[in-house]
């Protein structure tokens, strides 16, 4: 059809660009993404790098690894899992509600210590300091972060000493808000949610080493019922793509080589 046509029948304009709005649309799709909560903030900026990209939608649902994994046991209409650690998305793997092929470490978490108690030398001398009334941890049991930290306590040989005064988070994002509200005098949290926080106000931190606990691996699955879904499809291809290792690494991740 050519313009002069188009010019004698403005409607047809209208008719077309309906049409093609429609197509645009059709194609578009939201994914409901469950994810740790060390985790919402990069996935918030990678969902905007992704509707840039590919014109689709995250729903984002955010919990501790745990509680994510029980409500996929209970059928959780979820089509993506972000999990904290491989552990869950094993389990899900070996109980048949996951895509096998999917399973991806999509980020490696860093652990660091938050005080507000300030001491001579060291942070990590705010563990042994007879000031520290109350440390938060994430719940071992449910939190990977959480974890980690009983594990660096153990290292230390401070486990039992402070077991009295360990105040547990449902997640890490519960942990890091009672340090920053000096809720708890410290707190073991997630570097990537201090780094993303530049204006906290606190006394010193310590970058805890990775070998004093185990690799916080950050592994991702698809369900099966959503793995014909071509918005999961795309989604799941993004993750692996060097834009989205460039915005994880600039949350304060590490991405898996």
């Amino acid at each position: 059809m050519n313009n002069e046509r188009l010019k004698k029948y403005p409607r047809l304009w209208v008719f077309f660009c309906a049409l093609f709005f429609w197509h645009g649309v059709s194609f578009a799709g939201e994914i409901s993404v469950a994810v740790a909560s060390n985790f919402k903030y990069a996935l918030q900026k990678l969902a905007v790098d992704f509707n840039d990209k590919t014109g689709h939608d995250l729903r984002i649902i955010v919990a501790s690894s745990g509680k994510l994994y029980a409500q996929i046991k209970h059928g959780a209409p979820f089509d993506v899992f972000l999990s904290a650690d491989e552990q869950r998305p094993g389990l899900l793997v070996e109980e048949g509600l996951v895509e096998p092929q999917s399973a991806y470490v999509y980020a490696r978490g860093k652990l660091l210590l938050l005080s507000n108690i300030k001491v001579a030398g060291e942070c990590k001398s705010v563990l042994f300091s007879g000031r520290l009334k109350k440390l938060a941890i994430a719940n071992p049991k449910i939190a990977p972060y959480g974890m980690a930290a009983l594990q660096v306590l153990q290292k230390l040989g401070m486990q039992e000493r402070l077991q009295s005064r360990l105040v547990r988070g449902e997640n890490i994002a519960q942990v890091f808000q009672f340090v920053t509200t000096k809720n708890a005098d410290a707190g073991f949290v997630a570097a990537a949610m201090f780094e993303m926080n530049a204006r906290v106000d606190y006394a010193c931190i310590w970058r805890v080493p990775s070998e004093m606990h185990s690799p916080i691996s950050q592994k991702m699955v698809v369900l099966k019922r959503s793995g014909e879904k071509a918005a999961v499809r795309a989604f799941a291809e993004y993750i692996r793509s060097p834009d989205a290792e460039k915005i994880i690494q600039a949350m304060g991740y590490d991405v898996a080589q």
